[in-house]
């Protein structure tokens, strides 16, 4: 049987062509453009604070927003996953901030060797947070940072008990807790010749001993400085302490929780007003998931006063505080 005629006419169908893909266009281009733009607007708020002192909490989170920054900028240039790949860079770099005081904190690194006529000193400061009642984890860290002076700061009436505790390690010892607003104490392995403490003042709270000719008479101060959002509070207050230290005669360490950044307005004050130098820039604050973040916890030091180690941070012993902890060597008398 033949096949009918329209069907010899028919050709195989060819197949059609596909359509040329089209390339996606990647995405997360505005949105890291606007998270560089906060990046950078952060930063230059946080330098506003030398004009305005309101603005000076944000030198606060200068490394963060130098991180955010970076990741923003790094997530710009990548060809695919720009959000992704900023969104990483800020987790790594937020951690690395946290990870960094632990990291330094392994071993003492030594800066300066100790010279005839000096003594060295371990010196700390310690906040360990008002509402803390685990006094025996307080106690056990003091004891395990075995540092021959220590400032202790927000010492709440129940951990007053280890102070009498302590008495063996520390038998010199000043505290403030029947002055108001005024809740530090001072332990020492070496004798005061004389000692005060202020609480309602013009300037912050405070605590001030003098140790006797073994240390060549330093003047050791505790402070605790008001925080955000009393910005102009605390300006005057460093103002007012600054003054009082700076006429203060003879060596000088100043140690506290000044609530306040090395790239703040309040500390460059303080130093410039004094006469001091900084020791400290690990971040201290917060210690409840272990990354600290911000460093406001400080010891400075006057002139004619070495630094022999590097700063270190101790455990925070059921405080929001880790303590800071630095060697020095001060004049001792012959």
């Amino acid at each position: 049987m033949t096949e009918p005629a329209d069907s010899l006419l028919q050709t195989p169908e060819q197949p059609e062509e596909e359509a040329p893909r089209r390339k996606r266009k990647p995405t997360g281009g505005f949105e890291c453009k606007l998270g560089l733009l906060l990046g950078l607007a952060g930063l230059a708020a946080s330098r506003l604070g030398q004009l305005w002192i309101a603005f000076d909490v944000f030198s606060h989170f200068t490394l963060q927003f130098a991180v955010m920054t970076v990741g923003f900028l790094i997530g710009m240039v990548m060809p695919r996953g720009k959000l992704l790949t900023a969104f990483v860079v800020m987790v790594l770099g937020i951690v690395a901030i946290g990870a960094w005081p632990h990291v330094a904190s392994r071993e003492p690194h030594v800066v300066g060797q100790l010279q005839s006529g000096e003594r060295a000193l371990k010196v700390a400061s310690f906040n360990t947070f008002w509402v803390n009642q685990n006094a025996t984890a307080v106690k056990a860290e003091i004891e395990r940072l075995d540092a021959d002076i220590i400032t202790l700061i927000e010492m709440g009436p129940g951990k007053k008990p280890i102070l009498d505790q302590l008495k063996g390690r520390y038998p010199y010892q000043f505290h403030c807790y029947e002055v108001d607003y005024c809740n530090f104490a001072v332990l020492s392995k070496l004798p005061f010749v004389d000692a005060e403490s202020r609480g309602k003042w013009a300037g912050p709270s405070f605590i001030r001993v003098r140790l006797g000719p073994e240390a060549g008479g330093l003047t050791v101060f505790g402070v605790h400085t008001i925080r955000f959002p009393h910005s102009l509070a605390q300006f005057r207050e460093v103002t007012e302490i600054a003054r009082l230290i700076e006429r203060t005669a003879g060596p000088r360490l100043v140690m506290g929780d000044f609530n306040a950044t090395p790239f703040s307005r309040i500390l460059g004050v303080l130093q410039d007003s004094a006469n001091l130098t900084r020791l400290t820039n690990l971040p201290s604050w917060p210690s409840e998931a272990g990354l600290p973040q911000i460093a406001i916890d400080h010891i400075f030091v006057s002139p004619g006063i070495r630094q022999l180690e590097a700063e270190q941070i101790g455990e925070p012993a059921g405080s929001d505080h880790y303590p800071v902890t630095v060697r020095i060597a001060v004049p001792a008398a012959p």
